[in-house]
């Protein structure tokens, strides 16, 4: 896999918007594929050093990959505070490892 490419914008295009891979019928589609999105608990927001109250709704972040946050649950919990923020990757880039050592 090499160095690492520049960022490809992972949007569906309107081909693959209408696919039948999608087996149930929805009255919008996505624009990007759902297998795309991770979603970070308060404990991976912790390891991160990330504050869930910054967050926002359509709020852009930045890894080896741009995201849109697209969904936020956070409150109490039965044993304290909860929280889930989940993320659609839109433009990615990968590089491998192994060729680094």
């Amino acid at each position: 896999m090499g160095k690492l490419n520049p960022m490809v914008d992972m949007e569906l295009d309107d081909e693959d918007k209408l696919d039948a891979a999608m087996p149930i019928p929805m009255p919008v589609k996505p624009d990007y594929p759902f297998g795309l999105r991770i979603c970070l608990t308060e404990k991976e927001l912790e390891k991160l050093d990330l504050d869930h109250s910054e967050a926002f709704y359509g709020g852009t972040v930045h890894g080896h990959f741009m995201g849109r946050i697209t969904n936020i649950d956070a409150g109490e919990g039965e044993n304290g505070p909860r929280c889930r923020i989940e993320i659609q990757i839109e433009r990615l880039a990968i590089e491998s490892e192994d060729d680094e050592e």
